[in-house]
């Protein structure tokens, strides 16, 4: 489990039909719902980061507009910073796991896609027809199958999982305490 990970509350095991979001915008309590978006689309906008596209531009067009509509206003409360944050909380329970984490593990598939492809086919995976949720689990099983050692795969874990320094996490210190403790405990990496 990564040290960065949030806590996120599921009523269903698995991605919910609908994704569910409570939002607290300076007191004001709002709701975001979205229907479970096709996955490849959503793989995609995770491999681009463009977590825009995920909030809120694929909430039901009503509901975006919305959205849009208090994004334009510079009176608003509502600025990048925090329709970012909730496009992260909706990214958790569209992707199963953290924004940065999906879009780390799609953007190298797709860097790698015959690699990342040929991985899904000789295991009978389809991409094609998958959640965004199993999407992105395969991105990480095809890339975890590419670690040697147990090293290479805490050090992936750790690149994958960190967050983004604007989030207050720091990969690098990640990386240096990872090796310090490899050390300490006799081995190399």
């Amino acid at each position: 489990m990564s040290a960065f990970a949030e806590t996120v509350t599921f009523t269903t095991f698995g991605p919910p039909d609908v994704v569910h979001v409570d939002v607290d915008l300076d007191d004001e309590e709002l709701a975001v719902e979205l229907p479970q978006p096709p996955g490849m689309r959503a793989a995609t906008w995770a491999a681009l980061d463009n977590w825009l596209a995920l909030f809120p531009n694929a909430l039901p067009e009503d509901q975006a507009a919305y959205w849009r509509e208090r994004m334009a206003n510079p009176l608003d409360p509502l600025n990048a910073g925090a329709v970012r944050a909730i496009s992260y909380q909706v990214a958790h329970r569209v992707y199963g796991m953290p924004w940065w984490a999906a879009h780390r593990l799609t953007a190298r598939a797709a860097a790698n896609w015959w690699q990342y492809e040929a991985w899904a086919v000789a295991r009978g995976f389809d991409p094609r027809t998958a959640s965004a949720a199993r999407i992105a689990a395969s991105c990480w099983a095809w890339a975890a199958a590419g670690c040697e050692k147990t090293e290479d795969l805490e050090d992936l874990h750790r690149d994958v999982f960190t967050g983004p320094a604007e989030l207050g996490h720091d990969a690098k210190l990640a990386r240096g305490q990872a090796m310090l403790a490899r050390l300490q405990h006799g081995r190399s990496g």
